[in-house]
């Protein structure tokens, strides 16, 4: 009786649907389609973790080559290949970031666009609204994006004066993950039962988006020391972003390409970007960075210190290093900032223009100044390459510059540091850059309000530069204007007067003889030299 009824029943429900599927076939095949879609993603994502799981499980050292993982060094179609077979993470991760940035981006071309303020001075606060907004999104979403939002701060030819500003004040200080979590992944990887054997006095003392740092003192040496800890699942987490990253900037370079006559780079810069940024999770990697650097430094006699690195005490996910007393540049007194200013300047020249190897991640936090007096560069894990011909390049470029052979500058040093194509007819670009060079940096000096009126005044052709040429800013360079720009805000501070072209000029002099020979500078040993000097002179 039972089987009976239970087969009626399955039978009267089959009719139903079958009826219902013949008067509604659209809505019917849509949400076939839907479940089997779903289904299809969640069982195949499924298969990829177990898979990965048993790979881990093993302890193979190798991967048999049909199971994607994560690689330790950035490739673009690892990601590609690990995050596709994970279509369930990919969407909904996806969804949380288009919920976030779809709103802002919807409001500001509304009221940009579609519906803009004829009032400046309205525009104006109604742009910092929305950056304020912007900013706040890539806070929430997290350390990828809020790295991502800090690149842009550098970047003047993709993102409006406003946007800019706002960005500069993205922080990635998070709220600590709880000790027993953090320690207990120190443990893990010193492989150790009690850290009580190897440190003394363990205790926080700050927190960022991809670890947090402890300080201790080392049983062994008596020593006190620092000890980076990452967060637990951080390659993943960021590792996913970087892939949305790329799928975005893709979409972007396609669209902007086929309306505007901008060349493509989106895709380009987010490549740059993701593969810095994925270095940052490998400590060994810092720890090398850092080395290298000490070792670079003490050789050309650059009076900075860069701490010791522990590399007993150091793994993928733990770097330890010397402890550094002291206080921030930005923090020190005048008197001090005046004095190690220069220290500053001819450090970051001299990454760029002869080590070849740059600090990519300069800001107050990673200048100090210790107890004796010294500058202190601090955390390596974010460098950048600059190669042999980038640096002749920009040599040339300083030495132009200053001299004002805005001609050769821009037929030639612009082509050839990639900020124009090689084939680019350059006459009509000249006067234009002539003016924003002259007007905008040589002849405003020291005073940033002057600066910034200036930049003002010329605003028409820096547009006209970035949206109807194919100009681009190679990240190696907007790095570089990040690094001295820094340098230049926190001496202003102390010396209003400062003079950023001025403080760089007997250094890249220097490097300059030893490139390009001195016969090629026999210009600025007279007329450039005077111009500094009345510039100097002015000012006083």
């Amino acid at each position: 009786h039972i089987f009976v009824v239970n087969a009626t029943t399955t039978m009267t429900a089959h009719s139903r649907m079958l009826r219902m599927m013949q008067r509604r076939p659209l809505t019917s095949f849509t949400v076939t389609g839907t479940v089997g879609v779903v289904s299809f993603a969640t069982f195949r994502e499924w298969r990829s973790e177990q898979e990965e799981q048993i790979l881990l499980e093993s302890g193979m050292a190798t991967n048999p080559g049909d199971i994607p993982t994560l690689p330790r060094v950035y490739s673009k179609e690892a990601l590609n290949d690990y995050w596709s077979a994970r279509p369930v993470s990919t969407v909904k991760r996806l969804f949380t970031v288009t919920s976030e940035l779809a709103p802002r981006f919807g409001a500001y071309l509304w009221d940009f666009h579609i519906s803009p303020l004829n009032d400046d001075v309205g525009a104006e606060e109604l742009q910092r609204m929305h950056a304020s907004k912007l900013k706040e999104a890539l806070t929430r979403l997290g350390p990828a994006f809020v790295k991502g939002g800090q690149q842009l701060s550098i970047r003047p030819d993709l993102v409006p004066p406003a946007v800019l500003k706002e960005l500069q004040r993205l922080c990635d200080s998070v709220q600590p993950i709880p000790d027993q979590v953090a320690l207990q992944l120190l443990k893990h990887e010193l492989k150790c039962d009690d850290l009580n054997e190897i440190f003394d006095g363990l205790h926080l003392v700050a927190s960022a988006s991809l670890g947090q740092v402890y300080k201790g003192t080392l049983k062994e040496s008596g020593e006190t020391v620092a000890i980076k800890v990452q967060r637990p699942d951080m390659l993943k987490t960021f590792s996913l972003d970087l892939f949305i990253f790329q799928k975005l900037s893709l979409a972007l370079d396609t669209l902007f390409c086929s309306i505007t006559q901008q060349s493509a780079f989106r895709e380009a810069l987010s490549d740059d970007f993701s593969r810095g940024s994925y270095s940052e999770l490998d400590y060994e990697q810092e720890a090398a960075n850092q080395i290298r650097f000490q070792t670079e430094l003490a050789k050309r006699k650059c009076k900075v210190k860069v701490p010791d690195v522990y590399q007993d005490y150091t793994t993928q996910k733990v770097i330890t290093t010397e402890w550094i007393d002291g206080v921030k540049l930005a923090d020190a007194p005048q008197s001090q900032i005046n004095k190690l200013i220069p220290v500053g300047v001819e450090l970051f020249l001299t990454q760029l223009l002869d080590i070849g190897s740059f600090h990519a991640d300069p800001h107050p936090g990673n200048l100090y100044v210790t107890t004796d007096g010294t500058l202190c560069l601090l955390d390596f894990g974010l460098c950048a390459e600059v190669d042999e011909q980038s640096r002749r390049a920009m040599t040339k470029a300083i030495v132009h510059l200053l001299m004002r052979d805005i001609d050769t500058l821009i037929a030639e040093d612009a082509k050839e540091l990639g900020f124009l194509p090689e084939d680019f007819d350059t006459s009509e670009l000249k006067p234009i850059m002539a003016k924003v060079l002259t007007t905008g940096l040589l002849e405003s000096g020291s005073d940033l309000h002057m600066r910034k009126k200036k930049l003002m005044d010329i605003s028409n052709e820096l547009n006209q530069i970035f949206f109807q040429y194919p100009f681009s800013v190679p990240p190696f360079f907007a790095l570089v204007t990040r690094g001295l720009g820094l340098l230049e805000g926190i001496a202003l501070s102390g010396d209003p007067e400062f003079d950023i072209f001025q403080a760089s000029a007997p250094y890249a002099r220097r490097r300059a003889v030893e490139i390009m020979g001195a016969h090629h500078l026999r210009g600025w040993g007279t007329g450039t030299t005077r111009r500094l000097r009345r510039r100097a002179t002015a000012a006083v």
